[in-house]
C-alpha cells in the first residue's frame, strides 16, 4: 500500500518557514538532546597503558612490522608491568583501531632494500 503524495501549497510552505524561523531555540534544544543521548564519549580507562604502548610503537615502528596481534600481545605485557588486572582489560580490534586513530598510527609497507641503500649514493639523485 503506497501513500498518496501530497504537495504543499505556497501558504503552507511559508507557514513552515515562519515557524522554523521563530522556533530556532526549540530546534537547537532538540539537536543538543539527540547529540547528548547518542554520542558516546571515549574514555581512556588506562592512560598510562596507552602512553606506554604509543611509546613502544614510536620506538619500533621503523625497525619491524607491528601487526595488530603483536600490538595486543605487547599491550597485555605492558598491563602486567603496570599491575592492571587482565580481567579489567578487553582487547579487541575495535579498541585497537580507535587507539590507532586517536594517536594517528597507520601501517606502512617497509622495503627491505631501502634500508640497505647507500645514503651517499642517494644524495646524488636529490
Amino acid at each position: 500500500m503506497s501513500l498518496k503524495r501530497i504537495t504543499l501549497t505556497e501558504t503552507q510552505k511559508r507557514e513552515l518557514c515562519v515557524y522554523a524561523l521563530n522556533n530556532k531555540r526549540i530546534r537547537a534544544q532538540y539537536v543538543d538532546w539527540i547529540e547528548e543521548k547518542w554520542h558516546q564519549k571515549s574514555v581512556m580507562y588506562w592512560p598510562k597503558l596507552e602512553l606506554a604502548l604509543k611509546e613502544f610503537i614510536l620506538t619500533y615502528q621503523h625497525q619491524t612490522v607491528l601487526s595488530d596481534a603483536l600490538l595486543v600481545k605487547k599491550t597485555k605485557m605492558i598491563a602486567d608491568g603496570l599491575d592492571i588486572p587482565q580481567d579489567a582489560l578487553q582487547f579487541f580490534l575495535g579498541w585497537l583501531h580507535k587507539f590507532k586513530d586517536r594517536n594517528r598510527i597507520h601501517q606502512q609497507k617497509l622495503d627491505r632494500k631501502a634500508s640497505s641503500a647507500d645514503e651517499a649514493a642517494c644524495q646524488c639523485f636529490t
